[in-house]
């Protein structure tokens, strides 16, 4: 009985760490200021909604809050985002990066794979979102 609450123990424990290590690294983004204004100078023509509903496709595919939206700036990198997130979670990829370019295929029927680049932008992701359909 007593070997079994030390493992239990011990996994709260590890649990704890690294929820207070992901916290850590991710501060860089939840601790900013609204990034809406930067969004709008980049996009002046889109609309905070069409932002948003791009953006809470983002969240969704990584597990954020939606209250997170606008932690999150058009020249932020996907690949640092991911990278902060799994620094802590080692090889346990939720394939979030793969939701993300099919909800966004799906949703605006673009055709993400052939422009991913290691260093692409939220906001030239979202560029995409806005090029007519062909």
């Amino acid at each position: 009985m007593y070997k079994f609450i030390a493992i239990v123990c011990v996994v709260v424990a590890l649990l704890a760490l690294g929820a207070l290590n992901e916290r850590r690294l991710m501060r860089h983004y939840s601790q900013r200021a609204c990034t809406g204004c930067l969004w709008r100078r980049r996009f002046p023509d889109a609309s905070k909604t069409e932002i948003r509903n791009f953006l809470r496709v983002f969240l969704n595919a990584f597990g954020f809050a939606y209250r997170r939206r606008l932690c999150f700036a058009h020249d932020d990198r996907v690949m640092d985002i991911y990278r902060s997130l799994y620094t802590v979670h080692g090889s346990t990829d939720s394939m979030e990066l793969e939701h993300m370019v099919i909800d966004l295929q799906e949703k605006y029927r673009v055709e993400i794979l052939g422009s991913w680049r290691e260093d692409i932008t939220l906001g030239e992701l979202f560029a995409q979102t806005r090029l007519p359909v062909a």
